[in-house]
Formats: C-alpha cells, structure tokens, sequence
C-alpha cells in the first residue's frame, strides 16, 4: 500500500508549512537573489533503482550530482517519482512528479521538483526516464549503469520556478526548501505505462499556503532574455542582480527502443546486445549520432550501385583477371542454379495451388447436380409409394 494512503502519520507531518502546495503565478512574489541556483551538468554513472511505499527510487553511493543554491552547496542523495503529482500548478495536477532530494553538508534539505505529462517527444527528459524507469522491480534494488546520465535534464526548456519553504513528502515531514518548475517535462508513455503497472497510484494532499511567502523567477526576465529554442538543452536559472550563467552539455540522442515488455535483467541485456535490428540501429544512433545513418544510407546505395556497375558491365565488355574467371564462372553458375531453383519452386507451388482450385472449381458443381439428383430421385420414389397404395373404401 502507497504511503499516501495511510493516516498514520506523525504529529509532526501536521504541522505548520507542509507540502505540497498549489502554486499560482498570481500570488507569488517577483525572486530576489534567494533564486539563487546554479545546476551542475556533470555526468553520473552508476546507481541503483527501486520500487517502495513512496514510490519509485533512484539512489546511487556516492550522488546524483550536485547543485549551488542561494549561493550554498547542495548535493542529490535520491531521486522519487510518483503519480499523480504532489504539487499542482494553477489548480491544475499532472500525470506525475519527479523529485530530485538535495542536502547541505550542514543537513539541510533542499527539494527540486519538476511535473510531467505522458508525451514521447524525444527531449532530454525522455532520454533521462528511459535509462532507468523500465528497470525498475518490485523485488528489489536494480544495479544500473548509465550513459550521459545528468539531474540536469530535470530542468524544462523554459525553466521559470516557484520557490517557498515547505516540508518533505513523507514522514517525519522535516522542514525542506522546495524549488518546483512552472512547465512539465516529458516521459515516454511506455515508461509511464510501466511505472502505473508497478508503482501504487498515491500522492500527498495538498497543504494550505498559511501565511508563507512564494515566490517566482520568469526566466523571460533574466536580462538578455530566455535562452534560444533551438532544439538544444540550455541551463540559466539566475535572477536579476549580480547573475551567472551555467550551461548544460546538449542531451544525447535519446534510446528509440524501449523494454517495458521485459525484466529487467533482460531489458538491460537487450539493451547491451540488441536482437532486433530496430534495437541495433537504436545503439548505433546513440553511440555515433545521425552520422551513422547517412554513411549507412551513403553505403547501402554504393553497394547497390556496385552491384548494377558491375551487371552492366559484365555484360558487354567483361574485364575479369585471368586467374579470377574460374572463380567468377563458378560464382555465375551458383547464382543461375538458385535463381533456377527459386523460379521452379515457384511454378511448382503455384501448378498445384492453380490445380487444386481447378479440382474445387470441377467438383463443387458436381456436388450440387448430385444432391439434386439425389433429391429427384427421393421425390420420385415418395410419388410411386403413393400411387401404388390401394384406394381407401368406406364402411356402409
């Protein structure tokens, strides 16, 4: 059973500033330099994946990654993923949340927050869910090594957000910053397929405001503008006043074949030795780019083309090396043998499929002129019956 579901929560889950909360533009205040925050865009390569009472749960040994807030080192000890959101946006809830959990050296709790919606447009965030959502089971923790794997890609092209002072999902509901992002990221919805197949529906009510402050950093008023939506993943949360600018690297291609239909011990080794040639030409694209698929098209029209040079020119003026011509007429007279064979297979099926409905066409009416023959001849024989009986005679 989710943990939402339960009433048996702490005293301290009631108290004052709990979490979620519904978040309005309207009643926010602009940020000042407390908006501080400055993602880091470094890369993690292994972590674990499990299924729990709060939800799914990504953790790794050492971090996640890291992040500067309000001029403060952070550093991401888990991430959870729920459905529904906690969090609504105007009154609005999403189809889940993912929540990235920051502590300070000094432990304080620092949470980051982005909605999504089931959408498998291949942005940065489909490529992050993919690597680990699939894999995730209710037996245990999953093991996982990761590729260009970054908390980054939690961060929405438009990456305007609420801040207010709140408390964590679950108990004992301990005091936490909240950061939560105005727009919704994607994931695939074969992921969320499999999150709703294995992890309980539940998420935390929604908290009363009180007298707490929220406040909102527009990225549209960043000076200089929002960043260019050019198809590639910036990063530029910084306020008004003495800003800085931290960029992420571009999201890699993102994984086209999924593996929801699999365990994951067998999702992960499709994934390492593909067995399907959609699987194969998926690594491939991730591992060399869009690259790989113009030499693949570049060399599959050479060969092509090698091959028709070469039939035509066999043809009229062959150039074949004397110690190559037994080679070459043995390598002609193998593939007119199998051409031969196949064109003979092919009569052959197709003279006893024409002779077999031939038979069918010839005895189907034979069939119907006996059963009306058949069908004379009983009438027939009922008239004879009948005529052949004395007359009745009446008594006086």
């Amino acid at each position: 059973m989710s943990i939402f579901s339960s009433n048996n929560w702490p005293p301290s889950c009631s108290s004052a500033k709990q979490s979620p909360i519904n978040l309005t533009q309207s009643g926010a205040k602009p940020c000042n330099l407390k908006c501080d925050l400055v993602m880091d865009d470094g890369f993690v390569t292994q972590a674990t994946v499990s299924i729990s009472n709060e939800g799914m749960i990504l953790e790794s040994s050492s971090s996640l990654g890291s992040c500067k807030y309000s001029g403060e080192s952070y550093v991401c000890q888990g991430i959870s993923i729920n459905h529904p959101s906690h969090h609504t946006i105007e009154g609005v809830q999403a189809d889940g949340e993912v929540t990235a959990i920051f502590r300070k050296p000094t432990g304080e709790l620092m949470c980051m927050s982005t909605l999504f919606r089931v959408n498998s447009a291949q942005t940065p965030s489909y490529s992050f869910f993919k690597q680990f959502v699939p894999y995730a089971v209710t037996t245990g923790e999953t093991k996982l090594q990761l590729r260009d794997f970054s908390i980054a890609s939690l961060v929405p092209p438009q990456a305007s957000y609420y801040i207010y002072s709140g408390s964590s999902l679950v108990p004992p509901c301990v005091p936490c910053e909240w950061i939560v992002f105005k727009q919704m990221i994607n994931m695939d919805q074969g992921d969320f397929a499999y999150l709703v197949r294995n992890v309980e529906a539940g998420s935390r009510p929604v908290q009363g405001l009180g007298d707490r402050e929220v406040f909102f950093n527009d990225i549209n008023n960043i000076p200089g503008g929002p960043m260019p939506n050019d198809g590639k993943f910036y990063l530029r949360l910084k306020p008004t006043g003495n800003s800085k600018v931290a960029v992420s690297k571009p999201s890699p291609p993102a994984n086209l074949k999924g593996n929801t239909g699999l365990s994951a011990t067998d999702a992960a080794e499709e994934v390492k030795n593909p067995t399907t040639i959609q699987g194969w030409f998926s690594k491939m694209y991730q591992e060399n780019g869009a690259w790989f698929i113009a030499i693949s098209v570049l060399g599959g029209i050479g060969v092509l083309g090698g091959i028709y040079a070469g039939y035509s020119s066999g043809n009229t003026s062959p150039y074949t090396a004397e110690f190559a011509k037994p080679a070459a007429a043995w390598t002609v007279s193998m593939f007119t043998w199998f051409w031969s064979l196949v064109v003979s297979a092919f009569k052959w099926v197709w003279n006893i499929l024409f002779g077999a409905f031939t038979w069918l066409i010839g005895i189907v009416p034979r069939m119907f002129e006996r059963a009306e023959r058949a069908m004379e001849e009983a009438t027939a024989k009922k008239a004879a019956e009948r005529a052949a009986r004395p007359p009745a005679t009446s008594t006086p």
